[in-house]
């Protein structure tokens, strides 16, 4: 297995160094609004403007400034931001508690809904619990996580006159209340639509594992029903599981950014929505390929744990 990880980690530089280069080409080839008007304002002359081009290198050949961008992001300096004029990495970091908390949250409450309510589905098929949980996991998939985040806005608001709370970041060892009345209800929904594809998956796979052989064995030697779904059932049905998790955990992390832009959370998302509405050049590479790695490694990981769910699944 350890051999499997390290070919794998392998191809990751390459996979990051192709994302920066579609990237830079990306942001400099197609055509918008020119960077020494956006740093400069539209008050800047013309003389300001081309010396704005010529300090940010932005006159160079194209291959000369990605390789100086390149040469700079392997000692780990990624840049300043046009905008606060700070270092990418400080924003980047300043940000992060933030994101890591709405998507560790929301992660956590989609998992658990979505196994749970999908192996409950499973096991009590055609009746009225199997049909709600079918009824809301088309609704989970189908409603938009912007049309339910400004709904968290404006309902308590109109019905109970209640503001939540919107914007900023309190760490949740500093006040756990303030910080859970800021980032649960985002999470709830976000992690809801993020368990409503994990329980159809769930749901169909436990079916197709329940109707096994070995199953109906176990079911006729008497064992609890309770046994033979947690302990033969849903390991068998782990491989698949795992890669819907991954595939909901990838999901998350992008509603976030939607989640920090509608709520004003100051998080990486929203430090990617404000980067890319102001043609934020360096924040824009950098947060590339930040995703980018974050993505693979998501994906090593849960190919890695196909082989602690089911012994059979051997790397070489």
């Amino acid at each position: 297995m350890l051999r499997y990880a390290m070919r794998r980690l392998a191809f990751l530089p390459i996979i990051l160094i192709a994302v920066s280069i579609l990237t830079f080409l990306l942001l400099r080839v197609l055509p918008t609004e020119d960077i020494a008007d956006v740093i400069g304002g539209k008050d800047a002359t013309p003389a300001q403007k081309e010396e704005i081009r010529r300090q940010y290198g932005l006159k160079d050949p194209l291959y000369q400034q990605y390789f100086t961008w390149l040469g700079d992001a392997v000692r780990g300096d990624f840049g300043k931001t046009y905008t606060s004029k700070q270092d990418v990495r400080t924003e980047f970091w300043r940000r992060f508690p933030a994101s890591f908390e709405i998507v560790f949250l929301s992660l956590a409450i989609g998992v658990v809904l979505g196994v749970t309510f999908g192996i409950l589905s499973a096991m009590y098929r055609n009746t009225l619990l199997d049909y709600n949980v079918r009824i809301f996991a088309v609704l989970g998939t189908s409603v938009p996580e912007f049309f339910l985040l400004s709904l968290q806005i404006i309902v308590p608001s109109y019905l109970w006159n209640y503001s939540p709370p919107v914007g900023g970041y309190i760490p949740i060892y500093e006040d756990p209340w303030t910080n859970l009345r800021l980032f649960l209800p985002p999470a709830l929904i976000l992690g809801i639509g993020g368990s409503a594809p994990l329980m159809r998956l769930v749901r169909t796979t436990m079916l197709e594992v329940l109707r096994s052989d070995y199953v109906r064995t176990a079911q006729a030697k008497g064992l609890r029903q309770r046994t033979v779904v947690l302990t033969h059932a849903l390991r068998n049905a782990g491989t698949p599981i795992l890669t819907a998790v991954g595939t909901a955990f990838i999901a998350v992390f992008g509603g976030s950014v939607i989640a920090e832009r509608v709520l004003s959370i100051n998080g990486v998302g929203l430090f990617f929505f404000t980067s890319t509405f102001t043609r934020d050049l360096p924040a824009i590479q950098f947060l590339a390929v930040y995703t980018a790695g974050v993505v693979v490694l998501v994906n090593l990981v849960v190919d890695l744990s196909y082989a602690w769910v089911d012994p059979r699944v051997k790397y070489r």
